[in-house]
């Protein structure tokens, strides 16, 4: 009986560990997410407004995040945090590539 109990509270505490490093992964995901997919909405916003700096077919732009703030959009980044957005223009339309850098986070890929 006594080895029962010590199985099941290491299985308890093994379960209760996985599922607190779990929630603090994902909500350091979430976070990065939500400032990615607003940097790539004021990209969208911007170059609807600028049609004609949309990249011509194979090519691509960069925009900062500087560039937005300046043309009066807000790509909402936390504070010290950078960013820019790829535009390429592929075969099945424009795609948007968003990169952030802050002090404890950095979109892999991020130049």
């Amino acid at each position: 009986m006594r080895k029962i109990t010590i199985v099941w509270t290491l299985i308890l505490v093994m379960i209760f560990a996985c599922l607190t490093i779990f929630g603090f992964r994902f909500k350091d995901d979430k976070v990065s997410s939500v400032m990615e997919n607003s940097l790539k909405e004021q990209s969208e916003k911007y170059l609807n407004t600028y049609v004609g700096l949309y990249p011509k077919r194979g090519n691509q732009i960069k925009l900062t995040s500087d560039q937005l703030i300046e043309a009066g959009y807000n790509p909402n980044l936390n504070t010290g945090c950078i960013g820019y957005v790829v535009v390429k223009n592929e075969a099945m339309g424009f795609k948007f590539y968003p990169y952030v850098k802050c002090s404890d986070y950095m979109t892999k890929g991020y130049e």
